[in-house]
């Protein structure tokens, strides 16, 4: 195979990758364009779809006679089974789940933490009596805290990575064929440049 159609193979490869790159991201990469804006701009904050609520409740029998002990593994399996209890039933929502413990008082407590809200539980080990306290910021703060992968379990922080890795493959293949371009590429790479002088200027403009 001649030099000329191996570059011309190669140039049609990352031509491709540039357009499935940039279209695998389409959506993805609008969202946390539009989110970078909202975060940048915390005073737009809104209340739209916001919520709390305090809600009483007692353990199911099976769930209230659990043993407890000082063993931190029988104390985190037996969390799950609350933690799953309130899940199915109360539809309680969180990624991040913690608990503690305190055997001397009969007090457990749980703590569900997702993004733009949070559940705390705290039971009476003893009576079963449940305190569910539920708190959410509302949509903006949804979709802020997502852009932030703030709570969002480890699936949402895998998209954030790929998303990131087919930027890095849609921008380093659009330099690539922009340089195959020998009447486009004094413009564009001077426009790369211009590009890092307004970061630099933006960069240090916010030091002083």
């Amino acid at each position: 195979m001649s030099s000329g159609a191996h570059s011309a193979q190669v140039s049609k490869f990352i031509r491709l990758l540039h357009i499935y790159s940039s279209m695998l991201v389409l959506v993805l990469l609008l969202f946390f364009a539009a989110t970078g804006i909202t975060l940048n701009h915390p005073d737009w904050q809104s209340s739209l779809g916001a919520e709390s609520k305090a809600l009483e409740l007692q353990l199911p029998e099976q769930l209230k006679q659990l043993p407890w002990t000082e063993d931190q593994l029988q104390q985190a399996i037996q969390a799950e089974k609350i933690a799953l209890w309130l899940r199915d039933e109360h539809q309680v929502q969180g990624a991040v789940f913690n608990f503690s413990v305190e055997p001397d008082e009969q007090l457990l407590e749980l703590d569900f933490k997702r993004p733009a809200g949070y559940s705390s539980v705290l039971i009476e080990l003893e009576t079963g009596r449940v305190e569910l306290t539920t708190e959410y910021a509302g949509t903006l703060a949804l979709l802020n805290d997502l852009h932030k992968g703030r709570y969002a379990g480890a699936s949402w922080k895998w998209l954030i990575d790929i998303t990131a890795i087919a930027c890095l493959l849609f921008g380093i293949s659009g330099f690539y064929l922009l340089w195959r371009q020998p009447s486009r590429r004094r413009s564009g790479i001077n426009t790369a440049l211009f590009g890092v002088l307004l970061l630099l200027v933006a960069y240090l403009t916010a030091l002083h």
